[in-house]
């Protein structure tokens, strides 16, 4: 016996699905938006702890060269330069690199008068400075994101006028002894000479930077720790920060 289907009965077994109205898709987007939203910077903020350890690892690396230096020159430091003075002797960035089998700075691969590139992840270079553009200078010179603190062997006579200043010699770190909080290294600017409280660096880590104690230990201060505001363009340097001594006492700023 044949049985007709009449088209009511077919409507109902294959309903019509209705179209997705624009609020709902509006609503869906704004859901994902919002989980984006909550996810994006989380990952980012992951992503630059990894930069930040990575630095201070960076920092203990060059403690270690130091510490070995002091051992080798009877508790003696060596000095501050700039990198427009690759070949000057004594500087930190010379008489340490090898103690961590690299290059003394003046013998870092050039070409011409530029040097070679540096592999991103390298003891020299700031994971987080490398991401911008402005971890190179001009003239391919400053490479490097780590400075010694220059207050400490005085050669900055206009910054440190009460503090004698040791010219090109290496110093002794015993007049340092009892400071246990003294500042060798930090990380500072790019295409920046400064090595004091107002050339460190702390846009790259969240408004933070790493330290390198004379002790060889590492720590991370905030910008308000360096200078009044966390300003470094009008701020004063604080120079009697309990945690941070640069190498003489505080002038009367």
């Amino acid at each position: 016996m044949l049985v007709q289907v009449s088209p009511t009965m077919t409507r109902s077994r294959c309903p019509i699905r209705s179209a997705v109205s624009l609020v709902e898709l509006l609503v869906v987007c704004a859901i994902i938006l919002f989980l984006l939203a909550m996810l994006v910077p989380g990952l980012w903020h992951a992503k630059e702890q990894a930069r930040r350890v990575q630095c201070s690892n960076n920092l203990r690396q060059w403690g270690v060269a130091l510490q070995y230096y002091r051992d080798d020159h009877s508790d003696y430091l060596p000095t501050e330069g700039t990198f427009l003075q690759p070949g000057k002797p004594y500087t930190w960035f010379n008489v340490l690199p090898p103690y961590l089998n690299a290059p003394p700075y003046g013998e870092v691969e050039r070409t011409g008068k530029l040097i070679k590139d540096f592999p991103e992840l390298h003891v020299w270079i700031c994971p987080s400075k490398n991401l911008s553009g402005l971890y190179k200078s001009g003239t391919g010179y400053n490479q490097f994101h780590y400075a010694m603190n220059e207050v400490l062997d005085g050669m900055n006579s206009l910054l440190t006028p009460d503090f004698p200043d040791q010219g090109e010699l290496p110093i002794r770190a015993t007049p340092f002894r009892n400071k246990p909080r003294t500042v060798f290294m930090f990380d500072v600017y790019s295409n920046q000479s400064l090595a004091h409280p107002k050339g460190v660096a702390t846009k790259f880590h969240w408004n933070f930077a790493n330290l390198l104690y004379l002790d060889g230990s590492v720590a991370s201060f905030h910008a308000d720790d360096f200078v009044t505001g966390g300003d470094f363009g009008k701020g004063k340097v604080i120079w009697n920060h309990p945690r941070l001594y640069w190498g003489y006492p505080p002038p009367n700023w």
